[in-house]
């Protein structure tokens, strides 16, 4: 009964959002994902050789959920949720099958109340907010699949115990769940070390007689069966953000910790975007070192004596290790509710677990109040799902200042509207100066572009405030080597830069300037095939000056070389040498092609005539 009620308030709080458009991610990785929608019956086998996302997110048995969706139904977003919701709804027994288990192990002079305590903890998981992302979200099935397999890895590795002896069928199921587990999203592999642990402790608890060490291959197994997997889909997918090893790198793990402990037991409200910086990062901290020191504790006393309490913490924390960015990757918040949509269960298990110490009357009473707690959460955050703007108006009501829902704000909606005004104002917001003057900068761009530039009739102004903000642009913020958002910012305005670059560009064609220094900024940020577009227009053109020809045809070479295109690029550097004023810093750029064409003798040439002191042309882009 306490299940029943649980599960239908939060599948009543669920389908409120059911008719809501697709938002967010929704759009590119399934209304405009035609690449999966095109796939026939028999190239379903595709989907386990390559991603099928524009994330380069290796997920096949996500995508393949997804093209049986698209088949079936369509683009139709109330047919993808209520996808979502049964795979929720299915996992609920195995929290519960699971959870019995455990309690009958690790209490068995408690058994009496194993059904009891499994059905409290189902009901709690049932109406944990932290899971409404995971199910509303469409993008967030590669969390509810995952969380699926996942619980029947856990369900098949718990009845693996045996008296005096491990059950062989059990465990095989639990390796081939665990397979469909990182089949669905790799960052599951932390579930891995949580059954290998457990089949540790159950080894451990068969008398010595019949201990064989043979039956360690099984956690052996799962372990390197997660290793093996992990190195696949590493190759196989893309992502991952350069590697910092500063103290921030700590201080960032820790306060994700923190972050995530804390949103896995409080009642507060749900976010898209948290800060994981000041001014909490103090507290965050504080409470990732405590997590991570009860976890070492509770480590050390399952190698003693059996304890849920600590085998809950243990858990808890090693599901938490993929999300702590310890192998750094790119996001746009370094703390989201979807990384717990497993994590919450063994939180809820050490809080049943301890409030079963307590009488009967402050223990319902306790429970109680989390539930109702939890389940208004729940029952309030899926209509912030309507639209993506209405979640970023959440998060700045929530988080005044904070520029990760700002940028988004004014980037996906002000801006696009001609908001110019009001984005001016959003901007003014953001607390750090820094991010606040480039986007200030940055507005002001595509306001000169979009309005004064085409009023005017002349693409100067614009071009100016275009140059002036590209270098600010080019380089990175020092706070990006450990906080992702940032560059993930960083990236966006970038984009937005080139975008106004191009469309000057197409506001004035004949306007050679406007093609060179466009080209010019492209190449200096990496963007070499928008580069060779616009420095090949301004060499065409019969306006551009003498003096800037020689430049124009070295830069080229130079975007050709940088897309790995280096036989190409020899033609435009040889004819930048041989213009009536020679940019000299061709002759580099030649030795450099030479060399990556093999043709050591004429880099060696080449390099001889190459200047001194030259700034940049002789190094690759």
């Amino acid at each position: 009964m306490l299940v029943l009620i649980s599960t239908s308030i939060a599948v009543a709080a669920y389908l409120q959002a059911l008719d809501y458009s697709f938002v967010s991610d929704d759009i590119s990785q399934i209304k405009d994902n035609t690449r999966l929608a095109r796939l026939h019956l028999g190239e379903l086998w595709r989907l386990f050789t390559e991603p099928y996302n524009v994330a380069s997110e290796f997920l096949p048995l996500r995508e393949l959920s997804y093209w049986f969706d698209i088949t079936l139904f369509g683009l139709n977003p109330p047919a993808f949720r209520l996808h979502n919701i049964i795979l929720y709804l299915l996992c609920l027994p195995l929290v519960y099958g699971t959870t019995l288990g455990l309690w009958r192990y690790f209490r068995p002079a408690d058994a009496a109340s194993a059904p009891w305590a499994a059905a409290t903890v189902t009901a709690l998981f049932a109406l944990h907010p932290a899971l409404v992302e995971s199910v509303v979200y469409i993008t967030g099935r590669k969390y509810v699949l995952p969380n699926l397999f996942s619980m029947l890895a856990l369900w098949f590795a718990v009845n693996v115990q045996r008296e005096r002896r491990f059950s062989t069928p059990h465990a095989a199921s639990a390796l081939l769940a665990f397979v469909a587990v990182m089949l669905s999203k790799a960052s599951y592999v932390a579930v891995a070390p949580a059954i290998a642990m457990l089949w540790v402790i159950f080894w451990r608890d068969i008398p010595e007689p019949d201990r064989h060490r043979s039956l360690l291959l099984w956690p052996l197994a799962i372990l390197f069966l997660a290793g093996l997997l992990i190195l696949i889909f590493i190759s196989s997918s893309f992502g991952a953000a350069p590697a910092y090893f500063g103290v921030e790198t700590f201080t960032r793990t820790l306060a994700v910790l923190g972050w995530l402990t804390r949103l896995a037991a409080s009642p507060e409200s749900r976010h898209l975007f948290y800060p994981v910086g000041d001014p909490y990062l103090p507290a965050m901290i504080a409470i990732g070192v405590a997590v991570l020191a009860f976890a070492a504790v509770g480590a050390t006393i399952l190698l003693r004596k059996r304890s849920l309490e600590s085998f809950a913490l243990v858990v808890f924390f090693l599901l938490c290790i993929p999300h702590l960015q310890i192998i750094p990757y790119g996001a746009p918040s370094l703390v989201q509710d979807r990384f717990l949509a497993l994590a919450v269960w063994p939180v809820v298990l050490l809080i049943v677990a301890l409030a079963w110490s307590l009488k009967p009357m402050p223990r319902t009473a306790l429970l109680f109040i989390i539930a109702i707690s939890w389940g208004f959460q729940t029952t309030e955050r899926p209509r912030d799902w309507r639209s993506f703007e209405t979640l970023l108006d959440v998060d700045l009501r929530a988080t005044p200042g904070y520029y990760m829902p700002t940028v988004y704000k004014i980037l996906a909606f002000q801006l696009p509207q001609g908001l110019y005004q009001e984005a001016s104002e959003t901007a003014s917001s953001i607390t750090i100066p820094e991010y606040r003057d480039v986007m200030i900068k940055l507005i002001k761009v595509v306001h000169a572009v979009n309005v004064d530039a085409v009023l005017t009739g002349k693409p100067d102004e614009a071009m100016a405030l275009l140059q002036n903000l590209g270098p600010i642009l080019n380089q990175l913020p020092i706070e990006a080597k450990w906080n992702s958002p940032v560059q993930v910012v960083w990236e966006k305005c970038q984009l937005i830069h080139l975008r106004q670059w191009s469309s000057l560009s197409k506001q004035f064609p004949d306007d050679v300037q406007v093609h060179y220094n466009a080209g010019l900024w492209m190449s200096d940020a990496g963007y070499y095939s928008n580069a060779i577009v616009h420095f090949r227009a301004a060499i065409e053109s019969p306006h551009l000056p003498e003096s800037l020809r020689s430049s124009a045809f070295k830069n080229l070479g130079l975007a050709l070389v940088g897309l790995g295109r280096a036989a190409e690029a020899e033609a435009p550097l040889q004819a930048a040498l041989a213009q009536p004023q020679p940019d000299m810093q061709a002759e580099c750029l030649l030795s450099v092609v030479y060399k990556l064409t093999n043709r050591l003798k004429e880099a060696a040439r080449a390099e001889a005539s190459c200047p001194k002191h030259a700034s940049n042309g002789g190094k690759m882009p």
